[in-house]
């Protein structure tokens, strides 16, 4: 199996500057203790810092024999930040020129661009050729302005021979919001970037649940059943071998994607196959979240138990007064013909972090942002939050608690993504007993889970394209759902603002049932017996459903044990829709009940609203 030969620091997470700075006793020193090796043929050096200003730093390499290169000089001139970078002496573009003049991004290896130093004439990496690389490299990093500020993370030595073959390996999808039925092409793609050929290679690229397999088509053979694929015998220097497999997208949430180099004959410099290290360039990964469709459900409810909370201008009896965080609405519940009230209640990281829309302080209702429904009100809310944590959760209990509502939706106008990664979670309680939400996407946020996550751009404001629907088809008696950003977004998320418009409910029939367990001598010829030994006596569980009821008492499950003083003899029901005796199954005729406990069940029977039903149990006096 081919080992890695690659080192890295151990510490990070330092402060770099301002005070850090070159010249003085607050530059930073980091080891990389090198083992196991006692020659090299090419090395390549990789660093990764957060900073607010990158053209400031300066980083030097020194080696156990006492060499030291300066690699990157402190120019003063480049703005962008963090520095995430691969320095290699045959690189084409120096630092901070060609491709890599973006902002980095903050997590390595492997490290973003391949690039020379800034500093040709001190020699680059060429001065440390032909010493023996064991012991302990120092890395000194400091800025050279004192005016800014920044965090070190890693920096690794990558040592190569003629005899490595570099091998990296990256899988892509067509698309990763499939809804279900799409379907998904992965591709894989393995590259040997040399400088010698390798051999008997193989990687690991298994089907997750969640997608199906139609079709493999690529170099070498793949594997249906274990997921290997085994390339060809030879990968030359500098050759690309790709697999692509066409999948559908089974079921609905989130499937892993993960591939990785199992094993080569040869030693490669920056991963070791099949370690499990991700941050290595042998393992790759995608997530596909399949979606619900793009059609939301219809309310399981009638259209005649179906009303509406229309929010209206501030100081209007269904406006929201501009900055409050709690208030109260009343809807006409035709079900139960009553009113019911919906407390709102706006909590979290509220203070310092709400905005204004049109100059007027959210949470409030407004018709600015309406996600195509022109005109109409919705409750706005404006956020300038400072770091991916900050959230704010809107929760909203309904009508009488553990009673609530039959079913409840509700739209979420301007879910997208700009300087911001909306990302709002949704949960439905019912005595407090969690309720799922079904979450309706559009074109610019994906669902993952009980989430909404913004993707592919800023939606306009007037926009359906922003739209989020989510919908309870059960009951519920409180919603709650928390806006604020995915961690994608970076550290500080731009100025973001979302809307709820108008609540559709579905008023919550409920049946209103007793029952009652009665016992006589059974006596149908009216012979005037007693209950003594040797005669019968009759059992009756009567079970109403009021007229009062709205709905019909469903899948009702009544059980009773006998005395063991008894044996039954037969049971019957009269009343009910459906239903049958079992699990356990009925007693058999005659059967003793100290013997074999006697458990009479009926379940699975309906009963309409204004109808009694009854279960009759006859059974012998021992």
């Amino acid at each position: 199996m081919a080992a890695a030969q690659s080192f890295s620091t151990v510490t990070s997470g330092e402060q770099i500057g301002p005070n850090a700075t070159c010249g003085t006793a607050d530059e930073l020193n980091y080891p990389i203790v090198v083992t196991g090796l006692t020659s090299f043929e090419e090395l390549k050096f990789g660093f990764q810092a957060t900073t607010t200003y990158r053209g400031d730093l300066r980083v030097r390499l020194s080696s156990p024999a006492g060499t030291t290169t300066e690699l990157i000089t402190s120019n003063g001139g480049e703005g962008n930040a963090n520095l995430n970078v691969e320095i290699d002496d045959g690189a084409t573009d120096e630092i901070y020129t060609g491709d890599h003049t973006d902002p980095d991004g903050s997590i390595a290896p492997p490290y973003e661009n391949l690039v020379r130093t800034n500093n040709p004439l001190a020699g680059g990496l060429g001065n440390f050729d032909g010493e023996d690389p064991s012991g302990t490299w120092t890395v000194n990093v400091c800025d050279g302005f004192n005016a800014d500020q920044g965090n070190f993370g890693i920096a690794t030595l990558f040592f190569a021979n003629t005899s490595d073959a570099d091998l990296s390996l990256n899988v892509d999808a067509d698309t990763t919001t499939p809804e279900t039925s799409d379907t998904v092409i992965l591709t894989y793609t393995l590259v040997n970037s040399g400088p010698a050929a390798a051999t008997n290679v193989t990687a690991s690229a298994p089907i997750p649940a969640g997608l199906t397999l139609i079709t493999e088509v690529g170099a070498g053979m793949y594997n249906t059943v274990s997921g290997v694929w085994t390339l060809p015998t030879s990968l030359a220097s500098g050759s690309i071998s790709t697999l692509t497999l066409t999948t559908t997208a089974a079921s609905i949430g989130a499937a892993n994607v993960v591939t990785e180099i199992t094993a080569s004959d040869q030693t490669d410099s920056d991963s070791t196959p099949n370690n499990g290290v991700s941050i290595e360039d042998d393992y790759s990964t995608v997530t596909i979240n399949v979606q619900p469709s793009s059609i939301p459900p219809t309310l399981s409810c009638p259209a005649i138990d179906q009303f509406e909370l229309v929010f209206g201008a501030p100081g209007t009896t269904n406006g929201w007064t501009s900055g409050d965080t709690t208030r109260t609405f009343t809807a006409f519940d035709p079900v139960n013909s009553t009113n019911i009230d919906l407390d709102f209640e706006l909590k979290g990281d509220t203070t310092g972090y709400l905005g204004a829309i049109g100059g007027t302080d959210t949470p409030v209702s407004q018709t600015d942002y309406n996600g195509g429904f022109t005109g109409e009100h919705s409750i706005g809310i404006a956020a300038d939050f400072d770091s991916p944590s900050k959230f704010v959760t809107m929760g909203m209990d309904i009508g009488t608690p553990g009673v609530g509502i039959g079913a409840f939706q509700f739209i979420i106008f301007d879910v997208d993504l700009g300087g911001w990664v909306d990302r709002l979670q949704f949960r439905g309680f019912l005595s407090t007993i969690p309720v799922t939400p079904l979450i309706t996407p559009s074109t610019q946020n994906f669902v993952s889970g009980n989430e909404a996550i913004g993707q592919g751009g800023n939606a306009a404001q007037t926009s359906s394209a922003g739209n989020v629907i989510v919908t309870f088809n059960q009951p519920v008696d409180r919603v709650e759902w928390d806006y604020g950003n995915d961690i994608s977004v970076g550290p500080d998320p731009a100025f973001q603002i979302i809307a709820m418009h108008t609540i559709t409910m579905c008023g919550r029939r409920q049946a209103d049932i007793n029952a009652v367990k009665t016992v006589e001598v059974y006596d149908p010829s009216a012979l005037g017996l007693y209950m003594t030994p040797g005669n019968e006596v009759l059992y009756k569980i009567v079970v109403t459903n009021s007229a009062t009821a709205t709905a019909a008492a469903e899948d009702v499950d009544i059980s009773d044990t006998l005395p063991t003083n008894l044996k039954f003899i037969s049971a019957t029901t009269t009343g009910f829709t459906g239903g049958a005796f079992g699990s356990p199954a009925l007693p058999a005729s005659n059967q003793d009940c100290a013997v074999t406990a006697c458990v009479i069940r009926y379940s699975g029977g309906d009963v309409p609203i204004d109808t009694t039903a009854e279960i009759q149990v006859r059974a012998l006096i021992k």
